[in-house]
């Protein structure tokens, strides 16, 4: 080749190279167009959509200031320490003493792991993992409440599911021990320790948003994240109506007989006891 046919050569390759980079730069910003417009309409229809769900949950569910009355309260403060410890007593295993002991607990089915995940109706709060379990009935009961408690919220509308926050299941004594020292109110015997009670925290709550349509990996990769948070938001900020529930399926529960709940103010949670033999409900001192 000579000079001439290699400069032409030169020439004529570089116009390639650039025309592929025009082409190359022009398919990438046509793919970022096409991206950005439809993440866009896809989050803006997921935020329409979780913004008519928050509307459905306010307009149909009344801030626990207005719904809560004395004699509610009352209710839920009618079976105090010693009717809880009775009903331990009888419903519950024997005190567990030290952590070590709750694996063999289980392995011998007088203790079960509680359900967790996307299935569960509801999450732990600041709850070791190996203190997430109860005996069979009391687990049962657990179940139940969040199940009445979705049932109460059904009935008046057609909304996501809603979980409750369980901050406390089973307490060892020596870890009820440790919590004596660091907190003068807690007791140091505990129903917690029998396996047949659990506080559900009352300030916390997650609505388990429907899965978004997505037109895209990249919308279904950023709206599955901002799902999760999203329903953690709305469960903060719908958290004084989703008390009201609350309070209305655990007064139902303990008229029923199936427990004993207390309205703790200290410690921001209801205090549950489940009664598994299915008796009605004594009146204290009975």
């Amino acid at each position: 080749m000579d000079p001439i046919q290699s400069t032409e050569f030169r020439k004529n390759l570089l116009i390639v190279i650039i025309a592929a980079a025009a082409l190359s730069l022009a398919a990438a910003y046509a793919t970022y167009r096409y991206y950005h417009a439809n993440v866009e309409n896809d989050l803006s229809m997921f935020l329409k959509s979780t913004s008519k769900i928050e509307r459905g949950f306010i307009e149909n569910f009344p801030l626990y200031e207005d719904y809560a009355t004395p004699l509610m309260e009352r209710k839920l403060r009618t079976y105090l320490f010693p009717a809880h410890m009775a009903a331990a007593a009888k419903y519950g295993i024997a005190p567990v003493d030290q952590e070590k002991g709750i694996a063999e607990l289980v392995r011998s089915g007088r203790l079960i792991n509680l359900e967790s995940g996307a299935d569960a109706p509801y999450y732990f709060y600041n709850v070791r993992k190996e203190f997430r379990v109860l005996t069979l009935e009391a687990a049962a009961g657990l179940r139940a409440v969040a199940d009445r408690f979705y049932r109460n919220i059904s009935l008046k509308a057609k909304l996501p599911r809603v979980k409750i926050a369980v901050s406390s299941a089973l307490r060892p004594v020596s870890y009820q021990k440790g919590l004596r020292e660091l907190n003068q109110n807690a007791t140091i015997v505990s129903t917690h320790s029998y396996g047949i009670s659990f506080d559900i925290f009352y300030d916390d709550y997650f609505v388990a948003l429907p899965e978004p349509a997505c037109s895209n990996r990249i919308s279904k990769a950023l709206l599955a994240r901002l799902r999760t948070r999203m329903g953690f938001l709305l469960g903060d900020a719908l958290r004084s109506q989703f008390r009201s529930v609350l309070m209305e399926t655990l007064i139902q529960l303990q008229d029923e007989g199936a427990l004993y709940a207390i309205l703790e103010s200290r410690q921001r949670c209801f205090h549950v006891t489940i009664l598994h033999d299915g008796r009605q409900t004594p009146r204290p001192g009975e």
